[in-house]
């Protein structure tokens, strides 16, 4: 009986601390900005469509992770290599990420730099960012192609 009891106890602690694991990105998202942190995604060759030049299809295909650091500094690494880096602001919608430097980095003086998103932190911890505004085709297809997945 003693045994039965305990094990009730432990089942209730484990259900306990898997209720709040799930819910910490929510409640992380709920305060108004992204939560700091790298978030990964992988692009494939099956990922382009059959017609993309292969000169740029190299620039994309790879592990890339973006950071954000929690005081409006963000990086971007394409297979472990530093690619682009800038400034960011968020609020409980929108993303404002702004290339300032970088061999990938998207910078010009007609406005490429900055990109618009809406974005919503599933409880899974994946980062969904939708377009509202970005001219940089390889930011935009990076950061939208599936869900970044928080490491």
């Amino acid at each position: 009986m003693k045994s039965q009891h305990l094990s009730s106890i432990k089942l209730i602690g484990a259900v306990l601390v898997l209720t709040l694991v799930m819910l910490v990105p929510v409640t992380l998202a709920a305060s108004g900005e992204i939560p700091p942190g790298a978030y990964s995604t992988t692009v494939t060759a099956a990922d382009l469509p059959p017609d993309f030049p292969p000169e740029f299809a190299v620039i994309l295909i790879g592990t890339w992770t973006v950071e954000f650091d929690g005081d409006g500094v963000t990086e971007a690494y394409k297979d472990g290599d530093l690619v682009a880096f800038g400034r960011y602001t968020s609020n409980k919608s929108h993303l404002v990420m702004t290339d300032t430097g970088g061999p990938l980095a998207c910078l010009d003086a007609r406005g490429i730099a900055t990109g618009v998103y809406t974005w919503r932190l599933t409880g899974g911890g994946e980062l969904e960012l939708t377009p509202v505004l970005d001219r940089c085709f390889g930011r935009q297809f990076v950061l939208t192609l599936r869900s970044l997945e928080q490491q």
